[in-house]
């Protein structure tokens, strides 16, 4: 066999405690669920792959998902070949990767497929895709319901202190208003804010919100109403006087497809553990591009950066440090509000062995 032929498929279930619980429009959440991929090839290579959520215990059904049913798909097959790897995982599945859960596992095994990529042909998978820059803007995100006023400034100022220039707080909440006017007021008007709904309106209540966030000089307006609704994202993104952000729910490229077609959203926010990992986080950049839209991401910055970094429509990354940062075994700083782009062999994100054995769950 080849030095790139995949031998095995190891995953782990883990559990990533928060410090304190955070509150969305959707719910409240003590911790970090995921779910980890290795895969190991004939000539002694590793790649690594994860996907994960806030909250939930969705590694139950991710981990024996990938273990019985993507794990002997992908053994025995070249680690080189990720585009025909994919179809392989996807192809035998499709009533079950409709969305949800088994994109995720797909995700995983994905990005720890394309980590492999990087790593035998010894370049960085930024490069690999085009490596368009070498550092990437982050925004701060945060500003969870569960906080004080006090906390959300001080919040705000912390990530202004590292030289972010742009927050994203939650909204859907009663208080809507007065946290929009304190952010605004407190950070000045040379700040960005963007704020984010989790899809917490009706058509007719979020273009009442967007007329506030506008007088505000809010910059982007985030799952404003159900995520699988395309006609009511389009029909607020064609009233709103505040550009619409989505994709955080949103799967493959077709899904994203949909969205540049109708016009629906103006930044496009693809969560590579969630939307068909590498391979397809990859066409939706060149969806961006063809539409003339603006790339961002959904959280998980550590891999997001390589990907946004690598596509001439990246704007800024998700920036929540929401597992330990001792648990990876480099580090990824923000500078001067920019993260750079790791220059190792793969995509540089990886658990260390400790936090694999310490944050993982019995099954």
């Amino acid at each position: 066999m080849a030095a790139s032929t995949i031998e095995a498929v190891e995953t782990t279930a883990l559990r990533f405690p928060l410090s304190t619980p955070i509150t969305t429009a959707l719910s409240t959440y003590t911790h970090v669920d995921a779910t980890a991929v290795r895969l190991r090839t004939e000539g002694g290579s590793t790649g690594f792959g994860i996907t994960a959520g806030l909250g939930g215990m969705a590694n139950e059904a991710i981990k024996p998902y990938i273990d019985a049913e993507l794990a002997p798909l992908v053994i025995g097959q070249d680690a080189l070949a990720p585009e025909a790897l994919w179809h392989r995982m996807w192809s035998p599945n499709k009533p079950r990767m409709r969305a949800g859960l088994g994109v995720w596992a797909l995700s995983a095994v994905d990005i720890a497929c394309w980590d492999l990529v990087g790593k035998i042909a010894g370049l960085p998978v930024h490069r690999l895709l085009g490596g368009f820059t070498d550092d990437v803007r982050v925004y701060g995100s945060g500003g969870w319901h569960s906080l004080s006023d006090e906390e959300l400034i001080s919040e705000c100022q912390g990530f202004a202190k590292q030289g972010i220039t742009a927050y994203k707080y939650k909204i859907g909440g009663p208080r809507d208003r007065e946290r929009t006017e304190l952010l605004r007021r407190e950070m000045g008007d040379d700040f960005t804010l963007f704020a984010d709904a989790n899809q917490r309106f009706t058509v007719n209540e979020a273009l009442e919100t967007a007329r506030v966030l506008a007088d505000h000089g809010v910059a982007w307006f985030e799952e404003p109403v159900l995520a699988d609704s395309t006609d009511d994202l389009a029909e607020v993104a064609a009233a709103s006087p505040v550009p619409v952000a989505t994709g955080e729910n949103v799967y493959f490229g077709w899904g994203f497809r949909e969205i540049c077609d109708r016009r629906a959203a103006a930044y496009l926010q693809p969560d590579v553990g969630r939307c068909g990992g590498i391979t397809e986080f990859v066409k939706i950049a060149h969806l961006a591009d063809a539409y003339n839209l603006a790339l961002s991401s959904h959280l998980w910055h550590e891999l997001s950066i390589s990907l946004v970094g690598a596509s001439r429509r990246g704007f800024m990354v998700e920036y929540a440090e929401l597992i330990p940062p001792d648990a990876l075994t480099l580090p990824f700083e923000v500078v001067d509000g920019r993260i750079h782009v790791p220059d190792v062999p793969g995509h540089g994100v990886e658990l260390t062995t400790d936090a694999l054995s310490r944050f993982a769950v019995e099954m």
